[in-house]
C-alpha cells in the first residue's frame, strides 16, 4: 500500500471559502478525469508527447511523471510537522490532487488524518465531487471540509463523468462543511451556458456557491476574471479569485 505525493509546500490557500489562510498542500497523484476542455499544455519528461488538461497536469497524467512514494503515515506527519515547525499557528492542511478522494479508503490517508485532526489541524480537500465516500464507514471524513469543484462543460467532460448526485449529497450531509467551486471562463459567464449548469447542479444538491476564473497564468485569469466577477454578483454567489496565480503566475508549488 502506498501514496504518491507529486508535491507539499506551505503557502496561503489561493482560492475558495478559505482564500487567503495559512495552508499546507499535499498533492497526490492520480485523477479520474483529465478535463482537456481548460486546455493547459505540458511536455511529458518522459514520452515527449503534449498532455492537455487542467493546472494540474503532473497530478493527472501519472504514466508521464515521477513522485514520492509515501509508504507510512508517519512520512506525511513529518511533512506537516516540519512545515508547520515555528509558526504562530497550525495552518490549515489541504489534501489536493488530481483526486485526492480516489484515495479515501487508502489506510496511510486515514491514519494521517486521524494523526492530523487530532493534532488540531483542519483538513480541507479539494474535490471534483464524483467519489462517494462511505462516511459511516469512514468517520474521519465527517472531521474535514470539502472544496467541491464540480467540472462544467467547459471541462471538455461529459455530464455522465462529471455529476455524481450521490457523492454530492454525502459530502453535503456528512462532512464538517462544503461549498461548490465553479471554474467559469468568460464566454460561459456571459452567454448564459454556465448559470444554466450550476442552476441544475443546486437542484439535484444545493450548497453555497463560489464562481473562480478559469486562468493558469497571469494573462488567462485576467481574460476571465471581471466577466465571472459580475456573472458572481448577478447571480447572488460568491466569487473567487486564484490569488497565488495573482502573486506568482503559472509558477508550481506556491
Amino acid at each position: 500500500m502506498s501514496l504518491n505525493l507529486v508535491e507539499s509546500f506551505l503557502s496561503i490557500q489561493g482560492e475558495g471559502a478559505s482564500s487567503g489562510r495559512l495552508a499546507i498542500f499535499l498533492r497526490f497523484a492520480g485523477c479520474n478525469l483529465n478535463c482537456a476542455g481548460f486546455g493547459v499544455r505540458t511536455v511529458s519528461p518522459k514520452t515527449g508527447e503534449t498532455l492537455t488538461g487542467c493546472d494540474t497536469i503532473r497530478a493527472v497524467f501519472t504514466g508521464h511523471f515521477s513522485y514520492q512514494k509515501i509508504t507510512r503515515a508517519d512520512e506525511l506527519i513529518k511533512i506537516i510537522q516540519n512545515l508547520s515547525a515555528n509558526l504562530r499557528r497550525k495552518p490549515i492542511v489541504v489534501i489536493t490532487g488530481g483526486e485526492p478522494l480516489l484515495h479515501h479508503k487508502n489506510q496511510i490517508l486515514l491514519d494521517f488524518l486521524n494523526f492530523a485532526t487530532s493534532e488540531g489541524y483542519e483538513a480541507h480537500f479539494e474535490t471534483n465531487g464524483t467519489i462517494e465516500v462511505d462516511f459511516g464507514k469512514f468517520e474521519i471524513y465527517k472531521k474535514c471540509r470539502f472544496a467541491v469543484s464540480v467540472k462544467l462543460e467547459n471541462s471538455g467532460e461529459s455530464e455522465a463523468r462529471r455529476i455524481n448526485q450521490v457523492a454530492l449529497k454525502a459530502i453535503k450531509q456528512n462532512s464538517a462543511g462544503s461549498f461548490y467551486k465553479f471554474v467559469l471562463d468568460k464566454k460561459s459567464a456571459e452567454d448564459g451556458s454556465a448559470i444554466a449548469q450550476i442552476s441544475r447542479i443546486l437542484e439535484l444538491c444545493d450548497a453555497e456557491v463560489f464562481c473562480m476564473p478559469q486562468g493558469y497564468d497571469k494573462i488567462s485569469l485576467e481574460q476571465n476574471a471581471l466577466s465571472v466577477a459580475q456573472f458572481a454578483i448577478k447571480h447572488g454567489f460568491n466569487y473567487s479569485d486564484r490569488l497565488h496565480i495573482r502573486l506568482w503566475g503559472a509558477k508550481e508549488g506556491v
